[in-house]
């Protein structure tokens, strides 16, 4: 099923409800959205791991050297995710000038570290 057939068929489940909804004299409470709302929607979700990265990095956390263990560690909480997909989200950060990347002292060791 590509994109098109799929937004036709739930352009087609939100009308059906929407008649639904006034046959039973409520008001409709779904309205008629625009692709212009689409993108926004898509674009404001934030609900995938580079977007929880970023408003990390938006809540000054990267203000200091972090690790991508320390970055898992943050984020475990409320992403459960393995550590090497963090590692990778921050690799790609970096690449798309989201993220700098620095080096840290760990246990004597130095490690790669991202920072802002």
């Amino acid at each position: 099923m590509n994109q098109e057939t799929l937004v036709a068929s739930l352009r087609n489940i939100r009308n059906l409800a929407s008649d639904c909804l006034k046959s039973m004299g409520k008001d409709s409470a779904i309205r008629s959205e625009t692709r212009k709302d689409l993108v926004a929607t898509k674009r404001t979700a934030g609900s995938a791991l580079p977007d929880r990265i970023l408003e990390l990095r938006d809540r000054n956390f990267f203000k200091e050297p972090r690790t991508a263990r320390e970055v898992h560690e943050k984020l475990r909480a409320t992403y459960p995710c393995e550590l090497n997909r963090v590692a990778m989200a921050l690799l790609r950060l970096k690449a798309k000038k989201k993220l700098r990347k620095a080096s840290k002292l760990v246990d004597g060791k130095r490690q790669i570290a991202y920072v802002w």
